[in-house]
């Protein structure tokens, strides 16, 4: 073959490789578009909007700290530096309490989840924030108040509640994904939904639900063992705690994330495709699009992914007391937390 003839060929080639890059960073970028960033969100709306009185039904939440030791000092943030792992990212998924697929201000975050990304031995680990935990108002007119984290939305939005898992855990989390109720909803539809083990008094609760938001005879009722949600069941497993707790109401959301992981595996790229049209504009977050470019070609290793969960606090490192308004809250030993949390996420005390 020919010396120009050769160069014609590689140059060919040169030039399908870069159009299929081309290709490649087009559709990420049209589908990184339809995404809510946080520098499109004005957050000193926060401040002049808190819906904090005593005649707002919903500014003192049913915390119960009935048969916890009262602590009468309020735990202060933990001295200490953060430190920062290369292999390790981390990100604060919250789920707001909106019943739309607009966000609004008003808003609380009534799941609140620390995932954390171990790119070195390709591991998950999904911490569960208890809402009920009170934290330091680190901002706003009600600075240096007490109340519970799930509050803390009220005060300065998604940001306000990234920096103060960040103080008073001493994690290194900046970054923040935020759905809401109505995402969980049409999420979980789009992806066919989701296998859930549940107990005998979950299916009896959820079978309630059933019962009174379904005008027909055809919902298969639920039984104990595993059973196949669509969107609006999984949204009432996922807030579920009057048979039990709210304890093990975060439990029933990492088991939300995780079934719906499974549900991804076997999507092909038209579903996925589809996915990404209909869920990604339900998403808020400060990642920035290379980033989540990142997170993207990283995703694949996501699907096989072992995972690891913990809650926060852990039993037994909390006591009871009162914060604003006469708010009923945890109040955790916040150094011993932040110890037994990097234990976990990082496998060192």
């Amino acid at each position: 073959m020919k010396a120009k003839t050769v160069f014609k060929v590689i140059l060919l080639i040169v030039l399908l490789i870069l159009l299929a890059i081309m290709s490649v960073a087009a559709y990420i970028t049209s589908k990184l578009d339809l995404i809510q960033y946080a520098d499109e969100i004005d957050n000193s709306v926060y401040q002049s909007t808190i819906p904090i009185s005593e005649d707002d039904e919903e500014a003192v939440s049913d915390i119960d700290i009935a048969g916890l030791e009262q602590v009468e000092t309020l735990p202060v943030i933990p001295e200490g530096e953060i430190e920062e792992e290369d292999d390790v990212f981390n990100i604060l998924i919250l789920g707001t309490d909106e019943r739309t697929k607009e966000f609004n201000v008003n808003a609380r975050s009534d799941a609140m989840i620390l995932m954390s990304i171990d790119k070195k031995d390709n591991s998950v680990k999904l911490v569960s924030l208890e809402r009920g935990m009170g934290v330091p108002i680190l901002d706003g007119q009600y600075k240096g108040y007490y109340d519970i984290l799930t509050h803390i939305f009220r005060y300065g939005g998604a940001d306000l509640v990234v920096r103060t898992v960040r103080e008073v855990l001493k994690v290194d989390v900046d970054h923040y994904v935020r759905f809401n109720f109505t995402a969980v909803k049409e999420i979980v539809d789009l992806v066919g939904g989701i296998d859930v083990e549940l107990t005998a008094n979950e299916a009896w609760a959820l079978n309630e639900v059933i019962s009174m938001t379904h005008t027909t005879d055809d919902q298969k009722k639920l039984t104990e063992g595993m059973n196949h949600l669509d969107g609006g069941v999984t949204l009432s497993f996922a807030r579920l705690r009057s048979i039990d707790s709210d304890w093990r109401r975060i439990e029933r959301q990492r088991k939300v994330i995780i079934a719906m992981v499974d549900a991804l595996k076997g999507s092909n790229i038209t579903e996925l495709n589809n996915l990404a049209n209909e869920a990604l504009p339900m998403v808020q977050t400060n990642l920035t699009k290379l980033e989540i470019a990142e997170l993207m070609l990283y995703a694949p290793n996501l699907l096989s992914a072992s995972f690891d969960q913990m809650t926060i606090p852990q039993q037994g490192t909390y006591g009871g007391a009162t914060g604003l308004n006469g708010q009923g809250m945890f109040a955790p030993d916040y150094e011993l937390n932040s110890q037994i949390l990097h234990e976990f996420l990082y496998g060192e005390e």
